[in-house]
């Protein structure tokens, strides 16, 4: 498992040298137009040169800190409405009913209903995230309940287990690869909700993220600090997926030997 990952990791990172590569020798020898796409090199420099400037770096923090905060206020919520759906079929029956009426809606579709109800600022942004990450994570997580094994449940009837005890020691590890990968669905949708919404209605709050970075040098038309943006933002996602959605598998899925 963990040879998988490394040589995944090792392709990964030989794959984007060789693009990185050509972006540079394309640009370099004119291939493509320096207006458009400028130089890989130039483009890093830039990258460095706008974090140690701190502004860009501040405005990275603002996303993540308004993206993990919505993470963990939509995770409080989905463990409490799955718990209610697991005891209640009424419940459950009502929710799924929302889960199928708005879990379609793209983050974007009801950005202007949100911006209504919240104002333009944070509150805004974190509603925006729940509204991404609630409905697939109730979803999987469900999910995982629904898969727990008819004999586990009987073997903890038979050995008189606490409630409590169920859900710790049986639930927890059942539901975990279910959770992970709501997790990840959850974080895609909230990330790009908030990045689209800073760069179609400008700041939010009073210093902005990495949305809004991209849609202020759009409007300069500094194509190399767009680019920065995006750079930025790929980064990030490698980040999640390498240091949080990947540590998270190895230290509670892989090592409790749970089959995915």
């Amino acid at each position: 498992m963990f040879n998988s990952d490394a040589n995944r990791l090792k392709q990964t990172f030989i794959w984007t040298f060789l693009i990185l590569c050509i972006w540079e020798f394309a640009s370099r020898t004119g291939l493509v137009n320096t207006d458009i796409l400028p130089p890989c090199t130039k483009v890093l420099q830039a990258a460095v040169r706008e974090l140690v400037s701190g502004k860009l770096f501040f405005q990275i923090v603002n996303s993540l800190y308004i993206v993990l905060l919505g993470f963990l206020i939509s995770f409080v919520i989905a463990v409490f409405v799955t718990l209610g759906c697991v005891y209640s079929k009424l419940f459950e029956s009502f929710f799924m009913t929302l889960c199928t009426l708005f879990n379609p809606l793209p983050g974007m579709a009801v950005l202007p209903l949100i911006m209504m109800w919240f104002g333009v600022g944070n509150g805004a942004m974190l509603a925006l995230i729940v509204h991404g990450v609630l409905w697939p994570l109730v979803t999987n997580l469900l999910s995982g309940f629904r898969t727990v094994p008819k004999i586990y449940k009987e073997w903890a009837s038979n050995i008189n287990m606490t409630p409590f005890q169920v859900f710790k020691d049986i639930y927890v590890f059942s539901v975990m690869p279910y959770v992970i990968s709501g997790l990840r669905i959850g974080w895609g949708r909230a990330w790009r909700a908030l990045i689209s919404a800073e760069m179609v209605f400008g700041m939010i709050g009073s210093l902005g993220g990495v949305g809004y970075y991209i849609y202020v040098n759009r409007a300069y038309a500094n194509i190399t600090n767009v680019m920065v943006g995006i750079f930025m933002i790929i980064v990030i996602g490698v980040f999640m997926e390498a240091f949080l959605f990947k540590k998270l598998e190895k230290h509670t899925v892989d090592k409790w030997g749970i089959d995915r």
